[in-house]
């Protein structure tokens, strides 16, 4: 979720008023990018024309989030489980605004468990892995419809949040 508001902030920062009710939308199941124009979520009529980053965004964020997931394993073997574990929490909850009265122990940023290794620096991402992040994503965005040059702003807003994270 993290991933996927940061992208908005960066390529379509008027439509975090409804970030929240279609990111809660989505982790319930209903995932806002299959909704039909006319949904009354977002409160527009059959006749508007808008075509909604947000919903796209979460959709994309979580394939990419999935292929990122798959390189880091392959890095994090290297490591050990515990530390790939640490590592994916991080990267999951990067971003997200901590709860009123949360426990501390839940803060991604908090210190690894503790292990006979070192703790692991999280792994930068390399141009060629960027650049496959961003095709993914305007893949992923062309299918759900998006058109072009909005697919390619949210694939570049992604791979922007993902590069100075």
């Amino acid at each position: 979720m993290a991933l996927a508001r940061s992208t908005v902030e960066r390529a379509a920062p008027e439509e975090m008023v409804i970030f929240p009710a279609a990111g809660e939308a989505y982790l319930e199941g209903r995932d806002p990018s299959k909704q039909t124009r006319g949904d009354p979520m977002l409160g527009f009529g059959v006749e508007s024309a808008v075509i909604l980053l947000t919903p796209v965004a979460l959709t994309v964020a979580k394939d990419v989030l999935g292929f990122l997931r798959t390189q880091f394993k392959k890095q994090a073997d290297e490591h050990g489980d515990e530390a790939f574990d640490w590592l994916v929490k991080k990267l999951f909850r990067r971003g997200d605004k901590k709860e009123p009265g949360a426990d501390a122990t839940a803060d991604a940023t908090a210190t690894p468990p503790p292990t006979s290794a070192p703790p692991v620096e999280p792994p930068e991402l390399t141009d060629e892995q960027l650049e496959e992040v961003r095709q993914l994503a305007i893949e992923k965005a062309k299918q759900l419809k998006l058109p072009k040059d909005k697919a390619e702003l949210l694939a570049d807003s992604l791979v922007g949040s993902l590069a100075t994270a």
